[in-house]
């Protein structure tokens, strides 16, 4: 049991959060949902990001008043 659960925290952290990664990219301004997007592109490529999904939209969620900001 333990090593399932070692196992899926790797593969947790290893999946990286779409929303931080497009958050701190300076050649893109900060969109809504990007981090969303961003992470199921990965998924459909790698298939590991789609841990994170439901995360990076709840934190997507959180800055929508930052991007309503920057309009």
């Amino acid at each position: 049991m333990q090593k399932i659960c070692l196992i899926f925290t790797a593969l947790f952290v290893l999946s990286g959060c779409g929303t931080v990664v497009t958050l701190i990219n300076p050649t893109e301004k900060y969109q809504a949902y990007a981090g969303t997007q961003y992470d199921w592109k990965m998924a459909q490529k790698w298939g590991m990001p789609i841990l994170d999904l439901p995360l990076s939209f709840l934190l997507d969620t959180a800055l929508l008043p930052y991007v309503w900001a920057q309009e």
